[in-house]
């Protein structure tokens, strides 16, 4: 009797103290999804593949603006037989704005995640974080001849 009288005024300390423990998830949900992606249970080189899947959904490709670059080529006009010299003269303008794209389609062993930012949590679960690479400038250049 005294046990369980002890046990039951020891019993709302241990709820008080899971209540304030600190928690630190990251953006990890570890739910059925987490579980399908980060579990162990076809084997570590299976652990190994879905953590590599998560490193590449995660990665992002920054394509910058497109600049147009205009190039306007004027012969020179001679009065002999010469070869005229030409007068170049270049104007860039900037276009778009710069696009960002992450690949969408959430790999097929994580069905149990119902999308592509719940696939993002379970990776946040190991630590992967997005990673970005930026493509080289789009440029189109125009050349006008002008007489």
């Amino acid at each position: 009797m005294k046990s369980v009288l002890i046990a039951a005024a020891l019993l709302p300390l241990a709820f008080a103290a899971a209540a304030f423990e600190p928690r630190n998830n990251n953006g990890c949900n570890a739910d059925n999804c987490a579980r399908a992606v980060t579990g162990t249970r076809l084997g570590s080189a299976s652990v190994s593949a879905y953590r590599q899947d998560c490193t590449s959904f995660l990665s992002g490709t920054v394509t910058p603006p497109t600049s147009t670059a205009t190039v306007t080529v004027t012969p020179d006009t001679c009065d002999d037989d010469e070869q005229a010299p030409l007068t170049f003269r270049r104007e860039v303008k900037r276009t778009d704005a710069a696009v960002t794209a992450f690949p969408t389609a959430v790999p097929t062993y994580a069905a149990a995640c119902s999308g592509a930012v719940r696939y993002s949590s379970a990776c946040s679960c190991w630590g992967v974080s997005a990673a970005f690479t930026t493509a080289p400038t789009p440029v189109v250049t125009v050349t006008v001849t002008g007489y």
